[in-house]
Order: structure tokens, then C-alpha cells, then sequence
């Protein structure tokens, strides 16, 4: 149920706050995140957005790995990791 503050609706669970960013955010003179050692503009700036989406996601699936192993590590039972990271 919302409930009202100083005339506005709020509703709960929502937050102005917004959400933390998944993909980085890099500067065109940075260098290129790919290890190339170049500036971005000169190496993966063409491919854009999807190239640091793609590293992202290769970022998620090592977190991922080290958290299954982990939690492996701990004792917990397989079932209980199955669905983690999909």
C-alpha cells in the first residue's frame, strides 16, 4: 500500500536512488580495457557500448565461478547452487 509523505506518493521498495552501473564507464583518452595498452578511441571505440557490455558479462561469469566455489568451499549443498549466475 503507498502511503503519503509531504504530498507525494511513495511507494515502497522504490527508491530515487538510481541503480548501480553493470557496464563501465570509460573515457575516449583511457586506456582500452581490453590490455592492448592503446587509448580506447584508437582501439575498441568503434565496436562502442557491446564491447564493454561483452567484458561485463565476462566479468560476471568469473564472479560467478569464484562464488560457486566458494560457497562449494563452505559445504553447501549442490542444489542450492545450481541456479546461481543464470
Amino acid at each position: 500500500m503507498a502511503r503519503k509523505m509531504y504530498s507525494k506518493v511513495v511507494w515502497p521498495g522504490f527508491s530515487k536512488t538510481p541503480l548501480p552501473r553493470h557496464v563501465a564507464q570509460i573515457g575516449r583518452n583511457d586506456p582500452c580495457p581490453c590490455g592492448s595498452g592503446k587509448k580506447y578511441k584508437r582501439c575498441h571505440e568503434r565496436e562502442g557500448s557491446a564491447f564493454l557490455k561483452k567484458l561485463a558479462r565476462e566479468h560476471d561469469k568469473e564472479e560467478t565461478k569464484k562464488l560457486k566455489a566458494r560457497l562449494k568451499a563452505e559445504g553447501v549443498p549442490w542444489y542450492k547452487r545450481l541456479l546461481i549466475g543464470r
